[in-house]
């Protein structure tokens, strides 16, 4: 039996692209066996209709795909700009290989050869033959007085028709001929800056089931980041657009580098079917949101009129950059589309409106305040409206004076007595060198992970303190665990890629292989984790069970304030507290080790007990406690809207003699 089943069309191009992959893949793997299954498609039968007649897109691919999710194949391997942008339940793209040449390519008749180098040499009145309206909308703007012929089969059945006279000219994808053999025919290479390209075009789209961890791990030996980024953004703009084959949109990625960075440049192109008007629109920012820029530039294609110039498109509401987990830092700018030769008439103009760089929006704080919190206690509130919600209850906050104030303000306003005790404090590292040393050899590294503020704020003082620019940063994604995290990077004009709600190794690793682990290359990356000494190791193990390895640095120290435990038994006692907050593992180890106690029930037997996030909880329950009150969300928001809720939960119901 053979150890993988490659699902392929039957013509020479997709039998050649299949072998390809093949042989890279035996190559790669000395041993493994790879065997071809042919598949014919509707598309393969329905040899003379338009595609925009038939279905578009997806006419290539169904029949493969449900021999996919059957089981009776292990890969597809298709033309990427074949391949739909929304695929079935179950599948995804394991690998984009590296690009062939990207341009369109135009082959005239043996009695234009010497004459035609060019689309403005094209005689008037030249029959064109294109399948591509994509193709067919450019030249008309370019050329109006050109005759664009449907043209249907296989690169030798075109060729075929070409020499046998039913056209002047063809235009087919030079990758296709270059694979085939018949990069000889080619009259002229057209740039993208006339005829810009179709989303994906002469990259190959590995097609595999998400579950099928072994043929996922085999083909990321496939998988060209460059190309990767280019086609993902290409295929957002189309994907957020709502278009395929029965529009004329295009699309092209390619990543511009320099010494310091590198940033992903995408142009994109919508037209009417008749040619008449052409909206042609660029983006440019970090590779690693090559989905968010291509949403982003839907978006500004719509806004400079896409939908109105053709209502085809849209369907789907485009998905916002925000909505993408969009970020700051993208720059958007028109380019202007060269004009060809022969010039379009008046009303054929081509819209090149400057589209100003999104502002970098300042970071969102959320403020815990009462205002936040009115509508979800609304209802419990109506009756008793004079009364603040938390009138008459003391809470203690453990957490340091530094990053209590936003909880205590919001407590305060509230109603509640609040008692600070702080249990840490926040403080430089002993000895800067682990952090140092990550810093020298931060090109070493394809991830930070911040899982606190503070981690943050040191690591970007001593980024600054050692001379180096933050646009050091730019090519690393970041993931930021928790909203607080998230902000203070984002204060920072800190792009974040990815923002795990909850810090536990399950959310964090679900987070990871749901929004890269099966479109990016995971397995073999690195990542720099800048904490505090005493942050539980969750990250790392669990990573590393995917192959990513996790290097923890020390970028501060929490420390044990200077109290005695006389001093804080008195106050606990003298406080009476309905509550406690302990907002990290930290808070609680260091108030058992002021009270000299692993033992704390007793101090605290009539507080209830409130922790953020399942760590700290532990740690709670380590040290004897009972906790009372843990929100699914891992924030001090959360924890003081939970206060309120079982705060009424517990007053006295109206008339109690209690």
């Amino acid at each position: 039996m053979p150890n993988l089943i490659i699902g392929s069309r039957g013509s020479k191009l997709a039998m050649w692209q299949s072998n390809w992959v093949k042989d890279r893949l035996e190559e790669a793997y000395p041993g493994l066996v790879v065997n071809i299954e042919i598949i014919k498609t509707t598309g393969d039968k329905l040899t003379e209709a338009s595609l925009a007649q038939i279905g578009g897109k997806g006419v290539f691919t169904k029949e493969i795909e449900e021999a996919l999710l059957e089981g009776r194949v292990d890969l597809a391997v298709h033309s990427l700009k074949d391949l739909p942008t929304t695929l079935p339940a179950g599948l995804h793209i394991a690998a984009v290989t590296e690009r062939e040449d990207v341009r369109d390519a135009l082959i005239v008749r043996e009695a234009l050869r010497e004459s035609v180098k060019s689309i403005k040499d094209l005689p008037e009145g030249a029959r064109v033959g294109t399948s591509s309206l994509r193709r067919a909308s450019q030249l008309r703007h370019a050329r109006p007085d050109l005759r664009i012929v449907e043209l249907r089969g296989n690169v030798e059945t075109r060729l075929r028709k070409l020499d046998e006279g039913d056209y002047d000219a063809i235009i087919l994808a030079s990758a296709g001929l270059n694979r085939l053999g018949f990069s000889g025919r080619v009259s002229a290479h057209i740039p993208t800056s006339e005829m810009l390209t179709a989303v994906g075009q002469g990259a190959l789209g590995i097609e595999a089931r998400i579950d099928d961890h072994r043929a996922n791990l085999l083909l990321e030996v496939l998988n060209h980041t460059p190309t990767r980024f280019a086609t993902e953004a290409e295929r957002a703009v189309l994907r957020s657009l709502g278009g395929g084959c029965a529009v004329p949109i295009a699309a092209f990625g390619h990543i511009k580098k320099n010494r310091l960075s590198q940033k992903l440049i995408v142009d994109a192109l919508v037209a009417d079917a008749e040619g008449r008007r052409v909206i042609r629109l660029q983006i440019g920012g970090p590779v690693q949101q090559a989905e968010e820029l291509g949403a982003k530039l839907a978006e500004n294609l719509i806004a400079e009129g896409a939908r109105e110039l053709l209502p085809g498109i849209g369907a789907q509401q485009p998905v916002s950059v925000e909505a993408a987990g969009g970020k700051p830092g993208v720059e958007t700018r028109a380019e202007p589309l060269a004009q060809a030769a022969v010039a379009a008439p008046p009303e054929s103009g081509t819209t090149n409106k400057p589209v100003a760089p999104p502002e970098v929006e300042p970071a969102k704080i959320v403020s815990v305040s009462a205002s936040l919190l009115e509508n979800e206690i609304k209802a419990k509130t109506a009756s008793d409206e004079s009364r603040p919600p938390l009138a008459g209850r003391r809470v203690i906050v453990t957490r340091a004076i530094k990053q209590s104030g936003e909880m205590t303000r919001a407590l305060e306003h509230l109603g509640a007595e609040v008692i600070a005790c702080p249990t840490i404090e926040i403080r430089e590292p002993s000895n800067w060198a682990q952090l140092d040393r990550a810093l020298i050899h931060l090109s070493w590294y394809d991830w930070l992970v911040f899982t606190s503020a503070n981690g943050v704020e040191y690591f970007l003082r001593r980024l600054d303190q050692l001379g180096h620019g933050r646009a050091e940063l730019m090519p690393h994604r970041v993931c930021a665990v928790g909203r607080k995290t998230a902000e203070k990077l984002k204060s920072e004009n800190i792009v974040v890629d990815l923002t795990p709600e909850r810090f536990t190794a399950e959310a964090v690793v679900e987070e990871f292989i749901k929004r890269f682990g099966v479109r990016q290359r995971l397995r073999g990356s690195r990542m720099l984790l800048p904490a505090s000494r005493t942050t539980r190791d969750v990250i790392r193990p669990a990573m590393e069970k995917i192959g990513v390895h996790v290097e923890v640095v020390e970028a501060y120290q929490t420390v044990t304030p200077a109290k005695t435990g006389e001093d804080v038994a008195k106050l606990f006692h003298n406080a009476e507290a309905d509550y406690i907050i302990f907002t990290s593992p930290s808070t609680v180890a260091n108030l058992a080790a002021i009270l000299e106690t692993d033992h704390l029930a007793p101090l605290l037997a009539n507080t209830r007990v409130a922790c953020i996030g399942p760590v700290t909880a532990d740690a709670a329950r380590l040290h004897g406690l009972t906790v009372h009150i843990q929100p699914e969300e891992h924030t001090g928001q959360a924890v003081v809207t939970a206060i309120v809720a079982d705060s009424f939960e517990r007053r006295p119901a109206a008339g109690s003699s209690s």
